[in-house]
């Protein structure tokens, strides 16, 4: 599957670095374009004259991955100055260092204001953050990763309603829709939602509820593991015009169920559906 850098739209083929570009500081979201100046492609200039450069902060996850974010941090006028007046000599540039406060958000840190210093470290690349919180410890890369809505070049499991968890296929978007999750790639969708029963019945009862006006001959599949209730079913709908299949799966326990809805077009991805239900876990 291609995987699209959700930044510049270029195909994103390592799964051990993940380049994730941040458009601007916190202080310039939502300034207009045309009051801000960008000297070179890692300057910016804020309307009250606050100057800003972007760096590099390689983050370690677990498993192996580094998160690579392109982050902005604010300098004073005369190191912006003379950053600008280097930019484009290597010799100079190579010795260029510099220090600040970090300028954005990143979830799910506090690190929006910290200190933080950087070096060139490659005559072709933007300067490293050399001191900053997050170069500190390596990191959970799920915990990390789920909170980026682009697509991803590996999959990561999401949490929903503190105990349930699904895999994330790689290469998918993220959106939020109400109380609704949904991951999708072209030719592929998946719609999560989480129940709560309040009746104290037992999981058959909450699905035999929520299963009502459903077609009874349909596909079905009913598996019980202990505590656990996993139930499926095959439909071809029409879509938007256009003849999917769709894969309705419910996985319960008592007082919670994860809701699934997998809509594919090609009968091939079937095994990638199940794949989905296959990766929900129960961590409450």
């Amino acid at each position: 599957m291609t995987v699209q850098c959700g930044c510049c739209g270029a195909e994103i083929t390592s799964t051990d670095r993940i380049d994730y570009r941040l458009n601007r500081p916190e202080q310039l979201v939502g300034v207009p374009g045309d009051r801000l100046a960008a000297p070179t492609g890692g300057l910016l200039v804020g309307p009250d004259g606050d100057t800003y450069i972007r760096c590099l902060l390689p983050v370690a996850l677990t498993g192996g991955t580094e998160l690579v974010f392109g982050a902005w941090m604010r300098i004073s006028k005369v190191d912006a100055m003379y950053a600008h007046a280097v930019w484009d000599n290597d010799t100079e540039y190579a010795n260029l260092r510099l220090s600040g406060k970090f300028a954005n958000v990143i979830k799910p840190w506090d690190v929006l204001g910290v200190h933080a210093e950087a070096a060139v470290l490659n005559a072709d690349e933007l300067p490293y953050y050399t001191s900053h919180p997050l170069l500190e410890r390596e990191w959970d890369r799920d915990e990390v990763l789920s909170r980026i809505r682009h697509p991803l070049p590996v999959p990561i499991r999401e949490k929903f309603g503190e105990v349930w968890t699904i895999e994330r296929t790689e290469g998918m978007r993220c959106t939020i829709d109400g109380r609704t999750v949904r991951f999708s790639s072209p030719g592929r969708s998946v719609s999560i939602d989480v129940y709560a029963d309040l009746t104290g019945g037992s999981p058959s009862d909450f699905l035999g509820a929520v299963l009502d006006g459903y077609p009874a001959t349909a596909e079905h599949s009913v598996e019980h593991d202990g505590e656990e209730l996993r139930h499926a079913f095959w439909l071809s709908e029409v879509i938007d015009g256009q003849e999917e299949q769709v894969f309705h799966a419910h996985v319960v326990r008592r007082g919670t169920m994860l809701s699934v809805r997998c809509i594919h077009r090609y009968p091939a991805d079937r095994t990638w559906a199940q794949h989905v239900l296959n990766s929900v876990r129960y961590v409450g």
